[in-house]
Formats: C-alpha cells, sequence, structure tokens
C-alpha cells in the first residue's frame, strides 16, 4: 500500500488527484473508494494501470495520520 494526501477532488466529476510520498500525482475515481474522501486527507492507497494511465485504486482512510 502507498501513503499519500489528496490534493485535489471534484464531487461533480467523481474524481480527484493524491499526491504520493515522492511528490507524484495519481488520478482516482471516487467509484474506488468506500469512504467519504475529503480534500487533505491522508490516505492508503494501490496503483493500477487503466485505459488512461496510472490510477489510484482500494482508497482507505489513514486513520493515525
Amino acid at each position: 500500500m502507498r501513503l499519500g494526501k489528496i490534493i485535489f477532488l471534484d464531487e461533480t466529476e467523481a474524481r480527484g488527484i493524491i499526491e504520493d510520498e515522492n511528490e507524484q500525482e495519481i488520478p482516482f475515481l471516487l467509484d474506488n473508494s468506500e469512504e467519504r474522501l475529503s480534500m487533505a486527507d491522508h490516505v492508503y492507497f494501490e496503483i493500477t494501470l487503466a485505459k488512461y494511465g496510472l490510477t489510484a485504486i482500494n482508497i482507505r482512510l489513514n486513520t493515525t495520520y
């Protein structure tokens, strides 16, 4: 699992961007999380290769941060 922070969130388009520990920006779809996410949340996630490039999946809140 990777660790990162949500730096962009657009609920109307159901997408966002996570910045990981290496300052890499990884897009994600809100459908890939069962939790309610907000801007600046610290999260755990995995990365997969989608049709349009890398995307974050299995996004979970990091409650220990």
